[in-house]
């Protein structure tokens, strides 16, 4: 088990995009118990002191009191009357599909089915349940042929004189951006594999689950983008998140979301709203050109989105104390390696000293020396508002 976690460990310094200079050695955070504290103590007064400047050194797009940005779209209130959006289709506040099928939807099922065969369920899966899995994700045009090629927009595209993500060699040149062939399907593979040949079975359900719903935060933000010119696209940003239910169920990451906080899901609600609220004003049925309301668009649920995240990994590193077992405390932990990562770019830019502070307690090799009441302040810290 301490080679698995270690690997896990060594892959989030990996991911860190040359910020292993942030990180302690491996043994600096195996100490006794005195070395851990004083550790806990310093990260914790550098996120007070961070918490401090945070209203100078954070996006202005996140104000407090979490109150909805002046250019937000506010389909919740009157019908969207006191907000500064044209009127739009979006307004009686319920998504209206585009397309006359979204076969994303069938792709949330997928994870649905996967959730219920491995982590999901009373007893721990077995090596036949991550078979069974494999076989669920991997179906044509599912879960796996969208992985292969996910891209991260948040990332600066690749240049065209590199090629594609999609080309060989290219996602090693550009983890970053090419992010699913590149960063999540090893790690999907590694897991099914070994979980199907009976290893770390807790522990693997969860590398999956974490991978997975690295994947569904992505893939709206991705969606939106390619709906300028691809309208239908609108559709599966709306289903990647909701798994095609109404703003009071949810499949997929959504049921997370809303299980945690229910405004950061119904602010997730008003971004996807926003997005085909644009897209209904602005050619509905062919190529956009208002760039500007798109991407106050995207920028409004992908805000909420990120909220939705850190409260996922907030509530898991709740677990990390809580176990009952090993077992299960090194799941939990590989879980928060995992999604934990997805915050940095943002919580980098947001406020780099209070993201340092997570970033560290998140690379730790033992889940048993981490500071996780550091790590969940600086979740609060940076992402206080969906």
């Amino acid at each position: 088990m301490r080679r698995t976690l270690a690997g896990v460990s060594m892959a989030f310094v990996a991911l860190g995009c040359g910020c292993e200079s942030d990180v302690p050695e491996s043994g600096d955070d195996g100490g006794g118990d005195d070395s851990s504290a004083e550790a806990d103590a310093e990260a914790e007064a550098a996120v007070e002191d961070s918490a401090a400047d945070a209203d100078a050194d954070d996006d202005a797009d996140v104000p407090p009191p979490c109150d909805p940005l002046a250019t937000d779209y506010l389909p919740r209130e009157s019908g969207s009357a006191t907000d500064d959006w044209p009127a739009c289709i979006s307004d009686d506040n319920t998504y209206h599909w585009i397309g006359t099928t979204i076969g994303t939807i069938a792709r949330i099922a997928s994870f649905e089915q996967v959730a219920d065969l491995l982590w999901r369920r009373p007893a721990p899966p077995a090596a036949t349940d991550f078979t069974a899995a494999r076989v669920i994700y991997a179906d044509a045009n599912g879960l796996d042929s969208r992985v292969q090629r996910r891209e991260d927009l948040h990332v600066p595209e690749v240049p065209a004189a590199d090629g594609a993500c999609t080309d060989p060699g290219v996602p090693e040149l550009y983890p970053d951006r090419c992010v699913g062939p590149a960063r999540i399907l090893p790690i999907l593979n590694d897991a099914f594999a070994a979980g199907s040949a009976g290893a770390d079975l807790l522990l693997n359900a969860a590398r999956i689950e974490a991978a997975l719903l690295w994947f569904l935060y992505l893939s709206p933000y991705k969606e939106s983008y390619t709906c300028t010119s691809t309208p239908a696209d609108c559709d599966s940003a709306w289903a990647y998140y909701t798994g095609g239910e109404d703003r009071a169920a949810g499949l997929g990451l959504s049921s997370y979301v809303s299980a945690l906080d229910v405004e950061t899901h119904d602010r997730v609600w008003d971004g996807l709203l926003a997005v085909r609220c644009w897209k209904n004003l602005d050619n509905e049925t062919g190529a956009s050109t208002d760039t500007t309301m798109r991407d106050l668009a995207r920028a409004q649920l992908d805000r909420a989105m990120l909220r939705g995240v850190a409260l996922v990994v907030r509530d898991r590193l709740d677990v990390v104390v809580s176990a009952a077992t090993t077992e299960e405390r090194d799941a939990a932990w590989a879980f928060v390696q995992i999604l934990g990562w997805v915050l940095d770019r943002e919580a980098t830019a947001r406020n780099a000293t209070t993201a340092a502070v997570l970033r560290t307690e998140l690379a730790r090799t033992d889940p048993t020396a981490a500071g996780v009441p550091a790590a969940q302040a600086a979740l609060d810290a940076l992402f206080p508002c969906p």
